[in-house]
């Protein structure tokens, strides 16, 4: 079975292995809204890939009843799966400062998972739904995935993303799923700094714009910097990169709130960066020595000063943190895996990735 998952919080959905269809709810910020009776079906497939001549037949959208992708795939018999691990983020609205009402149910083929379930958590964070399916219930190519709203829910069931895996390949369809969100890795916010309280509705009064890759297709969840004129900032994002919240301390030492919001992102395109973006190879010491690793590209610039110090976590729980030369022509500082030590990491700058070789030669 494929990596199987739909990602809601973009409004064009991030499908694995899937195709979807909508009735009675719609894209909001970064996640889709169901209104009473509505549901969302998924329809996929438990084999080990999609035949050429089988591939969706396009989209299909109304007013009320939309789909993403095309018809579900024809019934292949039983699929050879012993159980499947079906996890459902979502959120019930609140009503006003109360908890919402809004139960969820969740059908595979028709047999039901879970019926009027009230999604824990109050309406303050999204809750992750844990689901074993029976392989029994599932087929080799037709599946069908509803999650439903009730018809008498008060308020808003919001989803945010599905994922499907048999259950001895854990999270796999979430590594996908990152990963594929990952594609995406340069984003530009705007921006305000205000003292004291948060004042909301102030005008934008500047922009930051972001990128780390090391090439473990995992987004950033925070990230730090010390700039040459002695200012330096920490924020930490949004997990759809959607905003960001944190401080700022300028070179006297003021401290500002900063705040932003995404106004673009887009994938990295070689020999499109800009004068702030850092390329280099790198290295990354243990047992004793230093032994090569992949390249390590950052981006961090809010006002056009070269920065000298940058420290990070991704969304996997991976951090690191590296100061630069002189000229940015390396940098020193370390890196520390999700659950494992921390080792040596230094790198050298490239400017060119087709003389990297070269430029890291002698080492």
């Amino acid at each position: 079975m494929e990596p199987t998952f739909a990602d809601f919080s973009v409004d064009e959905p991030r499908l694995g292995n899937a195709d979807v269809r909508y009735r009675r709810c719609r894209f909001e910020h970064n996640h889709l809204a169901l209104d009473a009776g509505g549901s969302v079906e998924l329809s996929f497939r438990a084999d080990a890939r999609a035949d050429a001549d089988e591939d969706a037949d396009g989209e299909d959208v109304d007013e009320d009843e939309g789909t993403r992708g095309g018809d579900a795939y024809e019934d292949g018999g039983d699929a050879d799966i012993g159980e499947v691990t079906l996890k459902v983020t979502a959120l019930v609205s609140k009503a006003g400062r109360s908890p919402g009402h809004a139960p969820m149910t969740v059908l595979v083929n028709g047999e039901p998972v879970a019926s009027h379930l009230t999604v824990p958590g109050g309406g303050d964070l999204p809750q992750t739904c844990v689901f074993a399916v029976p392989g029994r219930w599932l087929r080799r190519r037709a599946n069908r995935l509803d999650v439903r709203s009730s018809i008498e829910s008060r308020t808003k069931l919001w989803l945010y993303r599905i994922t499907l895996d048999p259950v001895y390949q854990r999270d796999r369809s979430e590594r996908a799923m990152a990963a594929a969100s990952a594609e995406q890795s340069v984003f530009r916010y705007t921006t305000r700094r205000t003292g004291g309280e948060a004042e909301e509705g102030l005008a934008p009064t500047g922009s930051l714009v972001v990128h780390v890759d090391r090439g473990e297709q995992s987004l950033p969840a925070q990230i730090s910097w010390r700039s040459e004129d002695g200012s330096e900032s920490a924020v930490s994002f949004q997990s759809a990169m959607e905003s960001f919240h944190g401080y700022h301390r300028d070179s006297l030492g003021g401290l500002t709130e900063y705040r932003g919001r995404l106004s673009e992102r887009w994938a990295f395109a070689e020999g499109a960066g800009s004068a702030g973006l850092h390329r280099f190879r790198t290295e990354e010491g243990w047992g004793g020595g230093w032994h090569r690793s992949g390249d390590l590209r950052l981006l961090v610039d809010d006002s056009g000063t070269p920065v000298e110090r940058i420290t990070w976590r991704d969304q996997r729980g991976n951090s690191g943190s590296v100061a630069f030369q002189p000229g940015a022509e390396g940098f020193l500082g370390y890196y520390q895996r999700h659950n494992e030590g921390p080792i040596g990491y230094r790198g050298t700058a490239v400017s060119d990735p087709r003389r990297a070789d070269q430029r890291c030669g002698g080492r």
